[in-house]
This record gives structure tokens, C-alpha cells and sequence, in this order.
């Protein structure tokens, strides 16, 4: 897939033409022109009808039952024309919107995973809420929003230049006395009495509707804050009920969910003031060219079919002149959408860059089969010190214990030695990528899928035999799952901690890696397991070297090295 998506800041307008400027440009250029064609040609349509129109009142009034009939069979034609292009014209806009949607989705997906984007928002910024939210339904409305509006905005204009000419015709003169100063002949008078009623409409559309725009963006917010909650709820069923925290639940749930409503009405009364004025605004368009039309009617400028043609060809210019009226609600929610992508999307690179300012550590290989850290200093996100000048020589073939108390950086010390947490400074050698490493964090991740799959995680290696994945479950004593392999379920929810850990130690027998760190990943194992997976370990990977993060004292005896972290401890108050 071309990635467009730049790491940079972008506006609406370049986050909306990198689809335009991808390789599916000649197709989504295709689509597009064959949906304003159709849309071009509806308004056509338009023009016939009302042209018809003039015909079959004139036909009426005249007692021309023959003519009547024979218009009427030609409606039904042009009806099913026009039914038929519309049904079309529908179907090839959501192919265009579906291929357009897909495609900017795998866009996001991709900056937001590049340079563990989605690993900096969730743990270091403060600002980007419910990225998922964003992506799965943001991008959708984006995509409808813009291809509605534009191909929305293109008939407008399409209509005004088919219908102008029509109704400047028929308008003929409006004659106003201006007493001893003669007459003022007004030609096409109904074309500007469209155009100034139309002007005044949408500049108070605009002064009314404006604080619709951060209404619905702060709805948006609010709205996935709620879900979010509740979603934080259901992962943590079981610590809830034991702590019997339903009433504390309850009260968080309500307060967040008080600020939803609380918005939502500020958006109900800011609608309901400019629904009274399009309402209104509506009903006098339909009164208003009957009252500046009849003049001419009762002095026979035309007939009855010209009357009626010229209120439809009216009310037809007065829609497209009032395009931003009708539609300011959705231009108003497709700019509170917008600012939430932008705003994503510039934050993925203002976070990004404060990284990449704030990372000073310096990653080299070695042949030697060794890990050194030289002179390595770790912060926090605000710049604190947390270990300072750490000088480690780790050697393959012997196992390393890390300890200090709780809080020290322990876990970040190993953070920073797999490259991703990104404040500090120093040297970090590592062996040839040959020599794999792999890092266990204390939850075991399992991702969406089968238990095979999960068993794989993260690579998908094909080749390996139900028997050997057998067969290391009933070593790590998971016999259960044994005939559990394709099951797709949420695993986390069915298995205990410990379970999950064990589990993670069957990957790492299966990628077999050179070293492996374990960061607390035995915390949830009693002893008799956490004896088991060390040996097993031991055993079938002899040649990896293990680097445990612990605070039991039972995992002394499998290493044969201890750090010792304190002596680099920083406390916030030096």
C-alpha cells in the first residue's frame, strides 16, 4: 500500500486530498466524475420537469384532456429515468466513499502503529482521547461528510446556472413606480429577489449556527469518554465485584455521563434557535415567489403553467442559493470530525517529535554477544531523573537478576534497553539482529483470534505442528487447553494471570530467542510453576540467556548475576 500519511502536521484540506493523490487517484477520479455527471444530469432532469410543469397546467387550464393524458404518460418515462439515475448515481457515491474509507483507514492504521505512535499517545500524551474511536468512526464521517457536501455543493451550483436562465424568462419585467421620477423596469426580478433572500438567510445561518462547530466537537469527546468508561468497566468486572465498588462505578459512570447530557442540551438549544429560523426561513421561501410572481400572473405575462413553472424553477434556485442553510448542520458536525482526525493526526507527530528531541541514547551492534549500556541516563516524560549513568556489561551464557525497590525503574530500565521508552541518553550496544531478543512484560498480551494464534503471537509462523503446540501446554500445565486450539474467544477473560504468563513462556520457547527478559512475567505463578517454567527454559533453550525483573527472593536461585539498580537511583528531591 502507498502510505501518504506523512509524519507532519496537516489541515482538512491536505488530509482530504492525500486519497486524491494516492495510486487509487485515476479510479476515485473515475467514480467522481461519473457521480457529478449523474448529479449534472439529475439537475437536467429538473429542468425538464419543471418545463412539464408548464405544459400540463397550461394543458389544464385550456380543458385539454388529450394533452393532459399524453404529458402524463411522458411524467411517468422522465419519473423512471430519474428514479433509475438517482438509484445508480447513490450506489457508484458509496463505492466511491467504501474504497475511499479503506483506504484512508489502513492510512491511519499505519501512522498511528509507525514509531509506536500508539504506544507514545496512550502512555505519554495527555491530550488524544480514544484514538480507536477516531479511526473506526471519525474516518467513515469524514468520507460521507465530504463526498456529500461537495457532490451536494456541485448541484447547487449546477442548478443555479440551469435554472437562472428559466426563471429570468419567465420573471419578464417588474415595473415600480417611482412617482415623478418614472419607473424602474427590474428584469429577471425573481432571480434576485432568490439571490438577496438567499444571502440574508445564509449569513444569519452562519451567525446563529457557528457554535455548533465546538458543541459538536466537545460532543464527540464527551460521548467516547462515556464509552470508553464503560468499556473500562467491563474489562474490570471481576476487580469491581471484589471490591464491591458497584456504587463507586456508578457514580463515575453518572458523572461522566451528566457531562454528556450537559452538552447535548447546549446543542439542543443552540438547534432548536436555528431550526426557529430555517423553519421559518423555509416557509417564507414558499410563500415569496407567489407573492412576486402574481403580479405578473394577473397581468398575463404568462399563464398558469408559467406561474407554476416559475415557482418551481424558484424554489429550485432558492435551495441551491440556500445550500449552506440546509446543510450547515452537517457542515457543522464534518468540521467537529475533522478537527478530531487533525487533531489526532498532529498530535501522533507532535509527540513523535518530542520523542525523537528527548531520545539521546545511541543503539549500536556487536559481534560479541554481549549487552552493554554505557553511561545510560533514564528520565521521566517531564524530564526528571530516574537512573542515572548506568554502566552494565550483560555476557550471553549467563543469566542476570535486576533488582531495587518498587518504583526505582526497574521496568523502564528494561524499557529502555527493547528501544522504547525514549527519554534518556547513553549507549546501548545489543548483538547482531541475528540474535534475537525477546522481552516478556508481567501481562501477557493476547490478542483477538484463535489460542493458536494468540499461542504465536507476534509472529505468524505457519509450520508448526498441532502436536508440538500440544505438547508444550501439557509441559506448562495447561492440559485444558489443549483442544481449545481454534477457539476464538477473549481470552484474558477465561484465563487467570498465572495462565496467561505460562502462556508466555511457551512463545518464547517457540521463537527461541537468544536472550529473553522477563519483566516480572512470574509475578502471578506460585512457586511450584514459577520452578517449572525456569527449568523448562533452561532445558529446551539452553543457549538463551535470561535477564528476570523481580521482587521474589525464589528467583535468586536462576540467575547467576544480580544488578543492583539502587546504586543508579535518583531521588526526585536531589
Amino acid at each position: 500500500m502507498d502510505q501518504q500519511l506523512e509524519a507532519r502536521p496537516y489541515t482538512a484540506w491536505q488530509l482530504i486530498k492525500v486519497y486524491w493523490q494516492s495510486k487509487q487517484r485515476l479510479f476515485a477520479y473515475f467514480m467522481f466524475a461519473i457521480v457529478l455527471a449523474m448529479s449534472i444530469f439529475l439537475v437536467g432532469m429538473d429542468v425538464v420537469f419543471t418545463t412539464w410543469y408548464n405544459y400540463f397546467y397550461d394543458a389544464l387550464q385550456d380543458y385539454n384532456r388529450y394533452a393532459a393524458f399524453d404529458l402524463l404518460v411522458i411524467f411517468m418515462f422522465l419519473a423512471a429515468v430519474s428514479i433509475i439515475v438517482s438509484v445508480y448515481r447513490y450506489y457508484i457515491q458509496q463505492y466511491l466513499a467504501l474504497r475511499w474509507r479503506r483506504w484512508l483507514t489502513e492510512q491511519f492504521l499505519d501512522r498511528w502503529l509507525a514509531k509506536r505512535s500508539y504506544y507514545y499517545l496512550e502512555n505519554f500524551d495527555e491530550h488524544t482521547d480514544n484514538p480507536d474511536q477516531r479511526i473506526q468512526e471519525d474516518v467513515g464521517s469524514l468520507v460521507l461528510s465530504t463526498l456529500n457536501l461537495a457532490i451536494g455543493l456541485v448541484s447547487a451550483i449546477t442548478t443555479i446556472f440551469a435554472f437562472i436562465f428559466v426563471l429570468w424568462e419567465l420573471s419578464g419585467y417588474l415595473n415600480v413606480s417611482l412617482g415623478k421620477y418614472g419607473t424602474l423596469h427590474i428584469p429577471g426580478y425573481l432571480v434576485w429577489v432568490g439571490i438577496i433572500y438567499s444571502m440574508i438567510g445564509t449569513s444569519l445561518t452562519f451567525k446563529i449556527g457557528r457554535p455548533l462547530v465546538s458543541l459538536n466537537f466537545e460532543q464527540q469527546r464527551r460521548e467516547a469518554n462515556f464509552r470508553f468508561a464503560a468499556i473500562d468497566l467491563r474489562s474490570h468486572a471481576e476487580h469491581v465485584a471484589l471490591y464491591r465498588g458497584e456504587e463507586n462505578q456508578k457514580t463515575i459512570l453518572q458523572k461522566i455521563f451528566s457531562g454528556v447530557l450537559e452538552n447535548w442540551y447546549a446543542i439542543i438549544l443552540r438547534q432548536k434557535l436555528l431550526l426557529w429560523f430555517t423553519a421559518g426561513y423555509n416557509q417564507v421561501s414558499v410563500i415569496l415567489p407567489l407573492i412576486v410572481a402574481l403580479p405578473n400572473y394577473f397581468n398575463k405575462v404568462f399563464k398558469l403553467g408559467g406561474l407554476m413553472q416559475a415557482l418551481s424553477a424558484f424554489s429550485r434556485i432558492q435551495d441551491a442559493f440556500s445550500f449552506i442553510v440546509n446543510s450547515y448542520t452537517s457542515i457543522a458536525e464534518w468540521q467537529a470530525v475533522t478537527r478530531r482526525l487533525l487533531t489526532f493526526l498532529n498530535h501522533m507527530d507532535e509527540i513523535e517529535k518530542n520523542a525523537e528531541k528527548q531520545n539521546k541514547f545511541i543503539f549500536t551492534e556487536n559481534t560479541e554477544d554481549k549487552i552493554f549500556a554505557k553511561n545510560v541516563t533514564i528520565n521521566t516524560p517531564r524530564g526528571e531523573k530516574l537512573l542515572v549513568n548506568i554502566n552494565q556489561e550483560l555476557i550471553h551464557g549467563q543469566n542476570y537478576v535486576v533488582k531495587g525497590h518498587s518504583g526505582l525503574g526497574k521496568s523502564t530500565f528494561v524499557r529502555t534497553l527493547a528501544g522504547i521508552w525514549p527519554y534518556g541518553s547513553g549507549e546501548i550496544s545489543l548483538p547482531e539482529k541475528k540474535k534475537s531478543i525477546m522481552f516478556l512484560p508481567q501481562t501477557s498480551y493476547m490478542p483477538l483470534g484463535s489460542l493458536r494464534e494468540a499461542i504465536l503471537f507476534p509472529d505468524k509462523i505457519h509450520d508448526i505442528p498441532d502436536e508440538f503446540l500440544i505438547q508444550l501446554l501439557q509441559e506448562f500445565d495447561l492440559p485444558q487447553l489443549t483442544g481449545r486450539l481454534d477457539e476464538i474467544t477473549r481470552w484474558p477473560e477465561h484465563l487467570s494471570p498465572g495462565e496467561l504468563q505460562r502462556i508466555a513462556f511457551i512463545r518464547v520457547l517457540i521463537h527461541q530467542p537468544f536472550w529473553v527478559f522477563l519483566d516480572e512475567s512470574t509475578a502471578a505463578l506460585d512457586l511450584a510453576h514459577e520452578k517449572q517454567v525456569y527449568q523448562l527454559l533452561k532445558e529446551k533453550l539452553p543457549d538463551c540467556s535470561v535477564v528476570s525483573v523481580g521482587h521474589h527472593p525464589s528467583i535468586d536461585g536462576y540467575h547467576d548475576k544480580e544488578i543492583d539498580l539502587e546504586v543508579y537511583g535518583v531521588s526526585h528531591s536531589d
